[in-house]
């Protein structure tokens, strides 16, 4: 390529063209200035820069009356502008597509990590529902058992008031005799002082009878 720029800059000194040398020139420097960049900047810059084309036609008319190149590098030249646009096109496509895979790439990593941290608090979850789930059941059979015991106090309590309704009524009957049991009980103690009255008057008789045999 290099070569190629020497043998054209070499025609310029003595071509006779519509053109004026300057402007050949200029035009050179424009196509040398195109491929001194990447294809990807060609790309764009091509597209910010619409006097671009005009060099390349320029200098594809200058090498259509030069007698010194060969076919080739004719057809090269004319060939040229396109084949950059195509070149610049693939560059661009290419750059996308490893762009798009770093892209992609990225959100790969970003959403395997999420899923790691997802499983981790899954499992997290996982643990902390069964242990929630151990305490309902411990809870649950804490709730029956308080039940049980509940119903027997209420049992207990029911057979209490019972036996203290019946103490109560048995009460209350004492209470109505209570006035017949005393005097019962004073003409009882009445009768047991003449009881024993009675008793001590025999025992001395007989302990007399005793003295006399």
């Amino acid at each position: 390529m290099k070569t190629f720029f020497t043998s054209l800059e070499s025609e310029l000194s003595d071509s006779k063209t519509v053109y004026s040398q300057e402007e050949i020139k200029e035009a050179l420097a424009k196509v040398k200035e195109a491929l001194n960049r990447t294809p990807t900047h060609y790309y764009y810059w091509l597209k910010n820069s619409a006097i671009n084309i005009k060099a390349f036609k320029i200098l594809a008319s200058f090498y259509c009356s030069s007698t010194t190149l060969t076919s080739k590098q004719k057809n090269v030249l004319s060939a040229m502008e396109e084949s950059l646009q195509e070149l610049g096109d693939r560059a661009v496509k290419a750059k996308r597509d490893k762009d798009n895979l770093t892209e992609k790439e990225s959100i790969k990593l970003t959403l395997t990590h999420n899923l790691d941290r997802n499983l981790i608090r899954y499992k997290e979850v996982e643990s902390e529902a069964k242990q929630i789930e151990r305490n309902l059941v411990a809870l649950h059979e804490q709730v029956e058992e308080a039940h049980k015991k509940r119903e027997n106090r209420l049992s207990e309590r029911k057979g209490i008031f019972r036996s203290s309704m019946k103490m109560k009524e048995e009460l209350e009957a004492l209470g109505k005799e209570w006035a017949e049991y005393e005097a019962k009980a004073e003409v009882a103690e009445k009768e047991e002082k003449t009881v024993m009255a009675e008793w001590t008057r025999m025992k001395d008789f007989i302990s007399c009878i005793k003295r006399k045999i």
